[in-house]
């Protein structure tokens, strides 16, 4: 006895845990949880916000590492053949240079008192006879002494020759372009941004829309069991009436339909309401098998505040706008650097360099190092006007988002105006329709009376059954769609 009570006990647990009861809050917070294009539009925010971190670092200065390997073959040669080198005294030597003065004899012509005879002999190789230099072939003094200096030893360099540099280039104007980047990232995050919010709001919609679809299924089925209900009684009613042969089987036959008609309304209603709840389930994340019970009614109808200007606030809100306007920045910010163009870009570098062989020590197989700075330039003269027709086509797309933006202002207006309208419309038709209902029961009533004094027939009592319940339906549906105008309304004016 106590193992089945407490198999009835989980069974019934189960049961409890299996329904879910949601509110319209809840449903819209899964849904914004659950749908990928919330986070299709939240990586695409993300990844702006990195591309605008990584343009703000261009106004920071470049640090890089260069390195380089290279295997030769030969080694650098200094001499294209073995040279003779003359050598000269050191007294024919003054201040670096070949002391002429010392070397030149005097004529009749030009005396000169600084001429050194023994220094002259011991340069030249002098001809006994004449007293003056030996000339070669090419009429060049032949020197007294040669030193050998053979190609093969005049050769520097190494096989393997290794290069690196550390470098920092730091721009110090670039006619604005960095500036204008840095504008145009920010600008396009912000796009990302208001796409987002776009994205929210037509999930929010469409799970209101969702929302109260259910809601409104749910309520016709209450009516179609309500409306089955009133035909079965009215069925066991007649075929007294037909047992007792006050009515003809005409009339019972006519009640059989018309049950028959409402039962298969009754099974697609129950059908369209488990379509209806999958539908939810799909949009908030849930299995679609999940039993979910929705705590909102459509009881209250939601009116529209007159003192509002609902174009205003539709202007100052939808993400739209915002969109467009970040578009028109952008734009600008395009405008500017086709015109930074024309402007110089100036830079800073700094370089530490290492090398191997070592230039700065006979190219000698070890690592040599030196440092440099300087200032970089670059001004733009003339380029067969690429720079003005690319301006101009900036001019232009910024001229372009301008109009779109006037555009969906237009558009933006109409729009609040139509649902403006609708929700004026429905709150007519939610009080018609309750008028409709109530005249349908009062009709009703008085119909049942009279057939029951045998004053009106079957068919006049199954008619006023079918005008409640018609008006029945109507009234949910203008219940629903008045839920619906309100969504809308503040989908609109960019409140959702």
């Amino acid at each position: 006895m106590k193992f089945k009570t407490l198999i009835l006990l989980l069974l019934f647990s189960n049961i409890l845990f299996a329904q879910e009861n949601m509110s319209l809050e809840e449903c819209r917070k899964m849904a914004l949880e659950h749908n990928q294009k919330i986070q299709i539009a939240t990586e695409g925010k993300g990844a702006a916000t990195e591309l605008k971190k990584a343009v703000k670092t261009q106004f920071l200065p470049n640090i890089s590492f260069n390195g380089a390997y290279t295997r030769v073959n030969k080694k650098f040669s200094l001499l294209e053949n073995d040279m003779f080198l003359p050598v000269i005294p050191a007294g024919a030597i003054s201040d670096g240079k070949i002391n002429g003065a010392a070397l030149t004899p005097p004529t009749a012509e030009q005396p000169n008192p600084y001429f050194d005879q023994a220094l002259f002999a011991s340069t030249f190789a002098i001809n006994p006879n004449t007293g003056a230099p030996i000339l070669d072939e090419d009429g060049n003094p032949v020197f007294q002494s040669y030193t050998y200096l053979p190609a093969d030893k005049a050769k520097i360099g190494s096989k393997n020759i290794f290069l690196m540099n550390i470098g920092l280039t730091q721009p110090i104007y670039t006619g604005g372009k960095i500036k204008e980047t840095y504008k145009i990232s920010k600008y396009t995050e912000n796009l990302a941004d208001e796409n987002k919010k776009i994205k929210i709001s037509d999930i929010i919609y469409k799970t209101d829309e969702a929302y109260w679809r259910v809601i409104s299924v749910k309520e016709k089925v209450k009516l179609a069991e309500k409306y089955k209900q009133m035909l079965v009684d009215l069925l066991k009613d007649l075929e007294n009436y037909y047992n007792e042969g006050i009515i003809t089987n005409n009339d019972l036959l006519k009640a059989k339909v018309k049950l028959n008609e409402v039962n298969l309304k009754l099974l697609q209603a129950k059908n369209g309401l488990s379509l209806s709840k999958m539908a939810l389930c799909q949009i908030i994340g849930l299995p679609l098998d999940s039993d979910i019970t929705l705590t909102d009614s459509l009881s209250g109808v939601y009116k529209i505040n007159i003192d509002k200007d609902y174009k205003n606030i539709a202007l100052n809100n939808r993400a739209e706008i915002k969109l467009l306007e970040n578009t028109i920045n952008i734009s600008e910010s395009g405008v500017n650097i086709m015109k930074s163009r024309y402007l110089p870009n100036i830079g800073f570098t700094a370089n530490y360099m290492f090398s191997n062989p070592n230039p700065y020590n006979g190219f000698s197989e070890d690592f040599g190092s030196d440092w440099n700075m300087g200032i970089v330039c670059n001004i733009p003269i003339y380029h067969w006007g690429d720079k003005k027709h690319t301006l101009k086509a900036a001019k232009h797309n910024k001229k372009i988002n301008e109009l779109k933006l006037d555009e969906a202002k237009e558009l933006i207006s109409l729009q609040v105006k139509q649902a403006v309208f609708k929700s004026n419309e429905s709150i007519i038709k939610v009080q018609m329709t309750e008028l409709s209902l109530a005249q349908a029961e009062e009709n009703l009533k008085d119909t049942k009376n009279k057939f029951n004094e045998g004053i009106l027939k079957t068919f006049d009592l199954l008619d006023a059954q079918a005008m409640w319940q018609n008006a029945y339906s109507n009234y949910i549906d203008a219940l629903t769609e008045n839920k619906l105008n309100k969504t809308n309304l503040l989908k609109v004016t960019g409140q959702l």
